[in-house]
């Protein structure tokens, strides 16, 4: 045997010998312990109840004599409960008293003339055949009646008086783009079409719209207002200025149209080093480039 098991063995022995202590002291403990006594005998609860409340320092409200039956009364007596107080079974305080259906004799006549269905008649005297056919068959005279669909037999008066439309006048704006010297042609030809402007048949430059129509007209200062489209890069040719041209009305609204005039005059000036001049030469101001946006809208809302 090695050491383990001996520490084992010893080890159970311990505990089997506390345990075995345990035991023999509970058993002295409860052999010491005294006996328990035996329960009071129990009072009838309502003689405890009647005593109690006799014995309350404070008047109360005396008892009637069915109360004190009650109270005195042996459990096996069974109290008589009066017909009206017995309880229902299941379902039937649910149900409603049948009462008899009343014979069709027994109806009176109010009753029955309520259960009729009301009607309600709509007489019309003024019904004609429709589409020349009688009630009969035979055909009617077309010109006996004729449907008036709520138009009065007078007729509806029209007005003679036919609104006139005003057509919109052209108008021509044009704005100059000039320099203090001369511009070279070559120059002109990459800027122009550096904005969007293509080059037409007639000579000049051109902004068209998605549909190919033509909104701006760009076209050179000096005559006959045509470029040498032939000679784009001769540095020979040069030009006093560009003349931007819009005419109104065209396929694109007024007010926007000449917002892109604007604003392509603008680049084309910051481009060649030049200014804006309006058809007289005078320079234009702020205000005068506001001043034609505005007639532009004036334009577009004026009456068609």
């Amino acid at each position: 045997m090695n050491e383990l098991q001996q520490v084992l063995l010893i080890f159970a022995i311990i505990v089997i010998a506390g345990l075995y202590i345990l035991q023999k002291i509970k058993a002295k403990r409860n052999q010491s312990a005294p006996d328990s006594q035996p329960e009071p005998p129990v009072e009838n609860t309502r003689t405890s109840a009647d005593k109690a409340l006799n014995e309350l320092g404070e008047a109360h409200i005396p008892l009637s004599q069915q109360t004190q039956h009650r109270l005195h009364m042996d459990g096996e007596e069974e109290e008589v409960i009066p017909d009206s107080q017995l309880g229902l079974s299941f379902g039937q305080e649910f149900e409603k008293p049948k009462t008899e259906a009343p014979t069709q004799e027994e109806e009176t006549p109010s009753e029955t003339e309520e259960r009729k269905p009301r009607h309600i008649v709509l007489e019309a005297e003024d019904i004609h055949p429709v589409g020349g056919v009688e009630e009969g068959g035979a055909s009617a005279d077309d010109d006996d009646y004729k449907p008036s669909f709520g138009i009065p037999e007078g007729g509806v008066n029209t007005p003679e008086t036919e609104v006139e439309t005003e057509l919109k006048d052209p108008q021509i704006f044009a704005i100059i783009v000039m320099g203090t010297d001369d511009f070279l042609w070559p120059k002109v030809n990459q800027t122009l079409q550096g904005v969007g402007l293509v080059p037409s048949e007639q000579g000049i430059f051109v902004k068209k719209d998605s549909m190919g129509n033509e909104i701006i007209r760009v076209a050179n200062l000096m005559e006959p207002g045509t470029f040498p489209l032939d000679q784009p890069t001769n540095s020979e040719l040069k030009t006093a200025g560009v003349v931007l041209i819009l005419e109104l009305p065209t396929t694109v609204k007024a007010p926007a149209v000449m917002h892109d005039m604007i604003m392509m005059s603008r680049k084309i000036s910051q481009r060649l080093n030049g200014r804006l001049y309006d058809g007289e030469r005078h320079l234009l101001k702020e205000s005068d480039l506001q001043a034609m946006r505005d007639a532009a809208v004036a334009y577009e809302s004026a009456a068609i």
